[in-house]
């Protein structure tokens, strides 16, 4: 699944859409996509993993779940289409996505204090909300997208092992310096995955994401899948407590 850093890369790359008119729609949607031909894109967005249409008459928000993608200009062989949006100069083609029209206010459906990558995005906001789940795991609380919106696996397990935190750990047993330290690396790392990513680095600089061996210890790495969410968690149980 794409994670925030991600999308807002390619809201970056889609930037030439924006002020142009939709000449041709196609796609195998089941949301009334073809409304879209004619109008005009006004801007384009982003909340966490939402990628944000703004159209002239219609709100698109993109969720690219977990095997979601997207390409511009050239489409991906032997990929079904779920829309594709030919601009003047530039074509935009998403794949295995979520395609929504959004019917209600974005200002009242999103929390841009809580979008990890947002200029809203709000530290104190999230350690309150934070302290208010004292039995949630630490892993689910990373993952929660009311709490750290953008913020995915790749980003959780490689800030747990940045701290040396196990990911079964709950919220209860951490220090308020503590909280606020994890909370300051989660924003921190997630603009260095951006950063990296955009030069094409990012696995290169993965610490303990899909490695086989601990980089401190030498032990082997524990690969399970932990919290609520049970999603796969990579850490080592030697280094982390």
């Amino acid at each position: 699944m794409p994670e925030g850093p991600s999308i807002v890369i390619a809201r970056e790359e889609m930037i030439p859409a924006v002020g142009k008119k939709v000449l041709t729609v196609a796609g195998n949607s089941r949301e009334p996509i073809s409304s879209l031909k004619g109008q005009e894109l006004i801007e384009i967005g982003t909340w966490g993993k939402h990628l944000l249409l703004f159209f002239e008459e219609s709100v698109v928000k993109i969720h690219f779940m977990l095997w979601g993608s997207y390409s511009i200009d050239t489409p991906k062989e032997n990929r079904q289409i779920r829309m594709s949006l030919k601009f003047k100069g530039i074509t935009l083609f998403f794949y295995a996505c979520s395609v929504k029209f959004l019917t209600e206010d974005v200002n009242e459906l999103y929390d841009w204090s809580s979008d990890i990558m947002n200029i809203s995005w709000d530290p104190e906001k999230a350690l309150e909300k934070i302290k208010s789940t004292p039995n949630e795991m630490v892993c689910d609380v990373l993952m929660d997208q009311d709490i750290f919106s953008g913020v995915g696996n790749i980003i959780k397990n490689e800030v747990l092992f940045i701290h040396r935190f196990l990911p079964q750990r709950k919220i209860k047993t951490f220090s308020d310096k503590e909280l606020r330290a994890l909370i300051e690396t989660t924003h921190a790392y997630t603009w260095q995955f951006y950063e990296w990513k955009k030069v094409f680095v990012l696995k290169k600089n993965w610490l303990i994401m899909r490695k086989k061996t601990c980089p401190d210890c030498g032990g082997p790495v524990t690969r399970e899948e932990t919290g609520k969410r049970s999603r796969l968690s990579h850490y080592c149980k030697h280094c982390q407590h």
